[in-house]
């Protein structure tokens, strides 16, 4: 530094006796206190200067420190995104096996492989998914959709498993499965079992008012009570049940156009009808059975 002080100073001495060559006519004390001030001002530039320098290279240190910093959050945010991710992924398939086990409950009596649910539930989206709802909501009732007749497990086996026909009495006890699943559903939490709860309570009722339990009619059903209803009734009729055989796709088909109005809303019977052949390979999971004896559902 003392070295580029003295340089400066020297420079400037030879700038002043250039810029002023009469400088001698100023006499001795003159002379001397020009050259103090040109020494001064040497050293103000080179302190300042140097007060520049480290200025500069603190800021430069700073960048660093900082942009060491910016890397380090970056890091820690990436490193948490992907724990938050991995621990939803496992909630998730905790969320998906707890409903595959209730579904199976629901099922495990007269469907021990819980297909039944499983279809309906694929229906179910499939339908919803041509009405245009969003995709949250798709995705909730193809789970909730699964646990529609978990209230099942309240019926007795003679009643469930009759290969016949029901007495009213036995049809009256059959048909309490829709508020036991609702009951059982209802005290969750959950947004997929309180859609669920909706579900169990409402598949049954009919469009024209004439179904069970609460006789509701129209647009008073829930939407997703009347989508799973279509799923339900389309997937029961295509399937082997322990009172009837499996009926033709194209005979089932015509009884979901028929019910258009009665039983279904005419809307969702559209929805279906649409997209019926994503519907059909859902439910042609094997060859088909021959037709029915019977027209009873």
């Amino acid at each position: 530094m003392g070295g580029f002080i003295g340089a400066l100073t020297g420079s400037l001495i030879v700038f002043a006796w250039e810029r002023y060559p009469d400088i001698s006519a100023f006499g001795p004390l003159g002379l001397a206190a020009r050259m103090v001030a040109f020494v001064t001002l040497g050293a103000v530039a080179g302190i300042t200067i140097g007060h520049l320098r480290r200025i500069r290279t603190e800021l430069s240190r700073s960048s660093a420190a900082q942009l060491q910093a910016e890397h380090q959050i970056a890091g820690s945010a990436r490193r948490l995104k992907e724990s938050v991710a991995e621990r939803t992924y496992e909630l998730e398939h905790a969320r998906n096996e707890t409903l595959s086990i209730l579904a199976l409950v629901a099922e495990y009596r007269d469907d021990a492989t819980s297909e039944h649910t499983e279809r309906v539930g694929e229906i179910a989206a499939t339908i919803a998914c041509a009405l245009g709802l969003e995709h949250d909501r798709i995705r909730h009732l193809r789970d909730a959709a699964r646990l529609h007749d978990i209230g099942k497990i309240a019926v007795p086996d003679h009643i469930l498993l009759n290969k016949g026909m029901l007495s009213a009495e036995e049809a009256e006890i059959m048909r309490t499965h829709a508020e036991v699943g609702a009951r059982l559903l209802r005290r969750s939490s959950s947004p997929v079992l309180q859609m669920a709860a909706v579900i169990a309570a409402t598949h049954h009722e009919w469009w024209d008012g004439s179904g069970y339990p609460m006789g509701l009619a129209g647009e008073r059903i829930p939407l997703v009570g009347r989508v799973v209803a279509v799923g339900d009734v389309f997937d029961a009729l295509t399937h082997d049940r322990p009172y009837k055989a499996a009926w033709p796709t194209e005979q089932a088909i015509a009884r979901i156009r028929r019910g258009a109005g009665t039983h279904f809303d005419p809307l969702i019977v559209d929805a279906f009808l649409a997209k019926q052949d994503s519907i059909l390979a859902i439910v042609l999971s094997r060859e088909q059975q021959p037709a029915p004896q019977s027209s009873l559902i």
